[in-house]
């Protein structure tokens, strides 16, 4: 069953939400308050609390209205007349977003949760949501809006988000269908984040340490061997040797830790490193005959032996 809803309504006008509207109203000739003599017209409406109350309302209220979007300041009876919803606030604000939302939805109105939550919390906002009649979909954005508009790449999970997924893909997003587990999409960019976010706190370390030792050109230029493999390959890669080598791992990273300092940096993430290797290391995990494990079976030890906690 295809969607085609003619009324979107956007909450949060921010960075994201102007940009998903500039892209429907650039690509899809989506806009604001119907004119006369209009035929079932395409509308965009948004909603966004900060709407004239400082400098940063002041702006979004602009840019809602150079778009023609309709915008207003709270929650109205107008949020009823939407089809499709896309929430675009702060994954804080998410939760209270729904519930502002639920009780003005149009029965069986999809509601796209495009807010960075956990799953946890994906699951109270899709409570919130069902409760007041309306069709949750959990979406991922796994890209910047600010550089990709609405080209930002997409998770969607959901009952039924095949559907809005096609819709997606039809007006101008990228959107992937994910399954039809709410939640997921979003602990998909949670768990990337560990890794992307820890490269970012990895990195402020390592290159300020390189760029005073004169050497920042060199460590770059060393790191060819991610790019031959691919960086999720070479994720994996290291997750199944750790069970291998985490002991001279570990003793090197109170090296690099003595580096760090010599050179006036405080190794923060080395720390954590020399920790994280120390516990493998006394789980005694390390196979006799030294062999690699594959990822399946590294992950499993990791799990059950090192990691722990269910």
């Amino acid at each position: 069953m295809q969607i085609s809803p003619r009324v979107i309504a956007l909450l949060g006008f921010g960075e994201a939400g102007s940009a998903i509207a500039r892209g429907l109203a650039v690509e899809g000739g989506w806009r604001g308050p119907s004119k006369p003599g209009d035929n079932a017209p395409r509308r965009l409406i948004a909603i966004d609390t900060a709407l004239d109350q400082d400098e940063r309302g002041t702006t979004l209220g602009k840019a809602a209205r150079a778009l023609d979007v309709a915008i207003d300041g709270s929650y109205t009876e107008a949020l009823a007349e939407a089809d499709l919803v896309i929430c675009a606030v702060q994954g804080e604000h998410a939760l209270s977003a729904a519930r502002s939302a639920a009780p003005l939805l149009k029965k069986g109105a999809h509601y796209l949760d495009l807010c960075t939550v956990t799953g946890k919390m994906s699951d109270e906002d899709r409570a919130a949501i069902e409760s007041g009649g309306g069709h949750y979909i959990d979406v991922a954005v796994m890209g910047g809006f600010f550089k990709q508009g609405i080209k930002a790449p997409m998770l969607v999970a959901g009952d039924g988000a095949d559907t809005v997924v096609a819709w997606m893909n039809a007006n101008g997003f990228e959107a992937k269908h994910l399954g039809a587990k709410p939640g997921s999409a979003s602990s998909v960019k949670m768990l990337r984040s560990v890794i992307m976010k820890g490269v970012e706190a990895l990195g402020v370390e390592s290159l300020v340490a390189a760029e005073r030792q004169g050497i920042l050109p060199e460590v770059l230029g060393c790191l060819g061997d991610v790019d031959s493999m691919g960086f999720g390959g070479s994720i994996a890669m290291l997750v199944q040797t750790h069970i291998v080598h985490a002991h001279r791992r570990w003793e090197e990273m109170g090296l690099v830790a003595q580096t760090l300092r010599e050179t006036g940096v405080d190794p923060l993430m080395t720390a954590a490193i020399e920790k994280s290797h120390r516990r493998t290391i006394d789980a005694e995990i390390a196979p006799a005959d030294g062999k690699v494990p594959s990822l399946e079976d590294a992950l499993k030890i990791l799990s059950e032996k090192v990691v722990r906690g269910r």
